[in-house]
């Protein structure tokens, strides 16, 4: 399960990526905690996930608890983003709504996992 939800990750840290100012941002879209700038940034949220669940290798070696979570994360995230477009998530067959409909009941899946 926790390969399947790692897999899920990729396509909101394209859409992440995309809206992140790469040309402005002084770490190229890398979360430092230790730069005032970064903890102020209107795409802090954005960049600190990344930060945190960027690596499918790194995410391999984190709990499956810590894995959910930023599961969960980007259900919220795209589940925003498909709001903001207008779309009906269950009626929409675009790319994010489909992917928001699977990302939820895999979540859902493993929230009841023990």
């Amino acid at each position: 399960m926790k390969n399947e939800i790692i897999d899920m990750l990729e396509f909101p840290r394209q859409i992440i990526r995309g809206q992140i100012p790469l040309e402005t941002c002084a770490h190229a879209g890398n979360f430092s905690s230790g730069d005032s700038e970064c903890l102020v940034c209107e795409t802090r949220m954005e960049c600190e996930w990344l930060y945190h669940s960027d690596e499918s290798a790194a995410l391999t070696e984190k709990p499956l608890d810590a894995v959910v979570d930023a599961l969960n994360l980007a259900v919220l995230y795209v589940d925003a983003c498909v709001t903001r477009a207008g779309h009906g998530v269950q009626v929409c067959h675009c790319e994010a709504c489909d992917w928001l409909r699977r990302a939820r009941r895999l979540h859902e899946t493993a929230v009841r996992v023990p």
